[in-house]
């Protein structure tokens, strides 16, 4: 397996999606505040109450001055200038205060028209931030002039004073009243918008752009933080159950996870240990059937053939025996025909005895797969061609192929009645590669008879890692084709 990059490894991944979370987040709530003051500024009717309130509480400075008779309009002046000044002069002392100011607006300018309580006016003043003068006249709008009814009418309520203009300009009329709670005139605050559009995206820009680099590493320091915390839990519960796993896959299967109860991955293990158990279990159990079928294969074919040769053997040394005195000749023929009798059996023996401990694995492989045709080859005088183009398997891989081989070349000399046996084993695709056993002989009957050897084979190539077994017609040859592929994954030679 491809060894994992820094930024694949699960404690990356869980560390950067923290971080864009936190930093995803922050951008999500900046953005939502900044459209509700966008929203505030730009049109919501809220400010305009806020201002219509504001001038209610302050609007009461100004009811001695109206009391008077006839209004003293003097009075009333020389306070709008000081309470407008005040105003003024601790905006910008605020201002001077802050080092950094991002500034979302508010009203800059406007007039303030005092009206007594037949809605007269009596008084206009002008404020912006270059100061504060009197105005030449003051004519309420048709909005202000509805605003103003109300207010004389005794209205206090500041949501029924307020309200933002068409061009976004706000505009409050409040009461003012006497001791007696008599409406002695009325206040009207008319301002000009307190941002355009494009101001506020100018100043969203400014926001962005002065609180962007410390919004983008708070973000991040505690998104690492936070991630590589969650990480190590998880990861702490991983690392037993990626250890077994390993040594599960090299046959290890008492090998046992342990992880800390208490979450998810606890229940995992437990349930993969389990798994390991069972097949622990299943692996013991195909074990002894597989060493029970292999003994009565061995049984059968010493009964086949090497009991079957000594009998006949044991047949000829008594004609030979009885043939002696009268007829030695006869009996020369016996002797004769009893050794290679016996000759044969000694080479079924061997036979055996190396399938049941194959020295050829303790060669250098893949050479000990030729070396095993060609012993067989000389045994049986079939001829044979052999092409190896595989490199260093795992033991247990090599360790089945061999005996795949060794089965199919029993049954070609035994059954197949061919002269001739290709054998190859190469790759067939990317980490694919397969065993391929050919010959010339009658090919498969159309009606087995026992076929343990073929079962047995086919268990050995699909207990391989992705291992297939595929038999048929052959290719090369006009015979059978035998096919064992599997997924290849080199390992260390054993005897290399």
């Amino acid at each position: 397996m491809r060894p994992l990059r820094p930024w694949q490894r699960l404690q990356w991944r869980l560390t950067l999606a923290c971080v864009g979370a936190t930093l995803g987040l922050a951008l999500l709530l900046v953005g939502v505040l900044l459209a509700l003051a966008g929203n505030y500024l730009l049109r919501s009717q809220g400010m305009a109450v806020d201002v219509a309130a504001e001038v209610l509480g302050k609007g009461m400075v100004l009811a001695p001055a109206l009391a008077a008779t006839p209004p003293d309009v003097g009075a009333m002046e020389r306070i709008l200038f000081r309470e407008l000044a005040q105003e003024d002069s601790s905006s910008v002392a605020q201002e001077n205060a802050v080092e950094v100011e991002i500034r979302l607006g508010g009203p800059s300018a406007g007039t303030v028209g005092v009206l007594d309580a037949k809605g007269t006016p009596l008084l206009a003043v002008d404020f912006s931030r270059a100061g504060v003068s009197r105005a030449e006249a003051f004519r309420p709008s048709a909005e202000e002039a509805v605003l103003i009814g109300r207010a004389l009418s005794g209205v206090t309520a500041p949501e029924s004073l307020g309200l933002r203009g068409e061009n976004g300009g706000l505009v409050a009329a409040v009461p003012v009243r006497g001791a007696g709670g008599q409406v002695l005139g009325a206040v009207v605050a008319r301002m000009t918008p307190p941002m355009r559009p494009r101001d506020f995206v100018g100043s969203v820009l400014g926001f962005v752009l002065a609180l962007g680099v410390p919004l983008v590493l708070l973000g991040t320091a505690v998104g690492l933080v936070v991630g590589a915390l969650s990480a190590r839990r998880l990861l702490a519960g991983l690392r037993p159950l990626t250890s077994a796993a390993d040594a599960w896959a090299r046959g290890e299967l008492d090998v046992v996870a342990s992880v800390p109860p208490g979450d998810e991955l606890a229940v995992l293990a437990d349930r993969l240990n389990q798994m390991a158990g069972q097949l622990r279990a299943v692996v013991g159990l195909r074990q002894e059937l597989a060493a029970r079928e292999e003994r009565d294969r061995l049984a059968r074919d010493l009964h086949d053939t090497v009991k079957q040769h000594l009998f006949a053997a044991a047949m000829q040394l008594g004609a030979a025996k009885a043939h002696l005195p009268r007829q030695p000749e006869r009996a020369e023929a016996c002797l004769t025909e009893a050794s290679e009798l016996v000759g044969t059996s000694q080479r079924e023996l061997v036979s055996l005895l190396q399938e049941l401990r194959p020295r050829s694995l303790e060669g250098p492989w893949p050479e000990s797969l030729r070396q095993q045709v060609e012993a067989w080859s000389a045994r049986t005088g079939i001829s044979a061609d052999v092409r190896l183009d595989a490199g260093a398997l795992p033991p247990p891989v090599a360790e089945a192929l061999l005996r795949i081989l060794q089965e199919a070349l029993a049954n070609v000399g035994r059954h197949s009645g061919a002269s001739r046996v290709r054998v190859w084993l190469g790759s067939t695709g990317p980490s694919r590669q397969a065993l391929v056993v050919e010959d010339d002989g009658r090919g498969l009957p159309a009606e087995r008879r026992g076929g343990m050897g073929l079962d047995i084979m086919r268990e050995r190539a699909e207990a391989l890692p992705g291992g297939h077994f595929r038999l048929g017609p052959g290719e090369a040859l006009p015979g059978l084709r035998l096919e064992a592929a599997f997924t290849a994954h080199t390992g260390p030679q054993r005897g290399a």
